[in-house]
């Protein structure tokens, strides 16, 4: 069994100098995790309570657990030990308020991989953007399954805080009722903040999916036709092989380019179009921006004349239309 760490001392907190978990009292130690968590819960009762969180998402895998030692709290954690610098930051007085710090760092990681969903989300479709068919289907599936595992995690932490909140522990929780409300809030922002962008990316995500199916059944269209006609070719000179073999050889190779044609189309034409509807949406834009740039520069050369130039330009084209309607 692993030796557990010192951390530092809560309210009457006694410990004696290289004193264990035993002689002290009201004091947290750290150590290393000793048993996997399972699943996120918080479960015990007055005399030992122990709370486990997972954080950090697939990137940075971790698992906490707090569990009740009598008087004192220990921590367990992964070997990042992102949770013990969030800890020791803060002073800590009573047991209730240790939790609730755990549960804040928990919702501060869950809010942060909640919003970078958003820039995984552009991310991923400009990774696509050239895909005319359903090769990036399988990643699309796989971001959707891992942003809605967020939502297990939201599940679990209002489990967590709804028995906090009813008073299935008053002795642990008590001392801490001004951060409890804290937390709370947070938790409701993080709750409203992921059911957003879940819809964003859902609906995203699934206008995305259409287009790709769009194009995929204006491109089957175009092989069925082309396979039609080469059918129909194939049995013309196929007759004509017998007749005369150098216009079947010929024949034979026309539907070979069509068949490699209608290939490159199916391949390409999505493209093509893509970047086409790109050009189309973006090219209204700068007509209009070159517009306001001609009218703004036009103006500016109408401030700069002086009057008497002015004068003169307008007696000038007078003059010429006096000319013209003469003529």
């Amino acid at each position: 069994m692993d030796e557990l760490i010192f951390l530092q001392c809560m309210n009457r907190g006694r410990h004696p100098e290289g004193a264990g978990l035993e002689e002290s009292g009201y004091c947290i130690f750290h150590g290393p995790i000793r048993e996997p968590v399972s699943r996120q819960r918080i479960f015990g009762d007055e005399e030992s309570l122990t709370l486990e969180l997972t954080y950090g998402g697939d990137a940075l895998p971790g698992e906490l657990r707090l569990r009740q030692a009598g008087s004192n709290l220990v921590i367990e954690e992964s070997s990042h030990g992102l949770f013990r610098e969030f800890l020791e930051e803060r002073s800590v007085k009573y047991l209730g308020q240790a939790l609730m710090y755990a549960l804040q760092f928990k919702i501060a990681d869950l809010s942060a991989l909640v919003e970078r969903g958003m820039e995984d989300m552009k991310l991923l479709e400009d990774t696509l953007d050239r895909h005319i068919d359903n090769s990036g289907t399988y990643q699309i599936l796989d971001f959707r399954r891992k942003y809605t595992e967020y939502g297990d995690h939201v599940i679990a932490m209002k489990e967590i805080l709804t028995r906090i909140d009813k008073g299935y522990f008053p002795m642990q929780m008590q001392n801490s009722y001004v951060l409890q409300g804290q937390v709370a809030l947070e938790f409701r922002f993080l709750e409203e903040r992921y059911e957003l962008i879940r819809n964003t990316v859902i609906k995203d995500l699934d206008t995305y999916t259409s287009i790709i199916n769009n194009n995929i059944n204006r491109n089957t269209r175009l092989l069925s036709l082309v396979s039609l006609a080469a059918v129909a070719l194939n049995f013309m000179f196929g007759g004509l092989l017998a007749v005369n073999p150098a216009i079947g050889i010929a024949g034979g190779v026309v539907i070979g380019g069509l068949t490699a044609g209608a290939a490159v189309s199916y391949r390409a034409g999505g493209i093509r179009n893509a970047i086409q509807s790109g050009r189309e949406r973006i090219r209204p834009a700068l007509e209009r921006r070159a517009y306001r740039e001609l009218v703004e520069v036009g103006q500016s050369h109408e401030k700069a004349v002086p009057p008497e130039m002015a004068q003169e330009k307008q007696g000038a084209e007078g003059t010429a239309r006096h000319d013209d309607a003469s003529l």
